[in-house]
């Protein structure tokens, strides 16, 4: 993949983080899906911690903030793909 930017040309990049989706040079969603994965196993783990002393409200806001809208940016585009499982099932547990 070649990525043109203030006129120079940058050759051999296997993917690209750009506008918060990761772009490869297969056209896939695996190295999106992986980063995150890794971003939601974090909230989800900050959330477990924080359960016990705080309000079922607060808790809810907490999850909109760090877990619904990780995942709704962009699910029109990686929410279809095979591997977007993985995602899911973190939001799920």
């Amino acid at each position: 993949m070649q990525i043109i930017s203030s006129n120079n040309i940058n050759t051999n990049i296997n993917s690209t983080y750009f506008l918060g989706s990761v772009i490869n040079s297969t056209l896939s969603w695996k190295d999106l899906i992986t980063r995150l994965t890794s971003k939601l196993n974090k909230a989800c783990y900050a959330i477990r911690a924080i359960k016990s002393f705080m309000s079922l409200g607060l808790m809810k806001m907490i999850y909109y903030s760090y877990v619904h809208s990780v995942i709704s940016y962009g699910i029109i585009f990686w929410g279809n793909s095979h591997i977007s499982d993985s995602i899911f099932k973190i939001k799920k547990g």
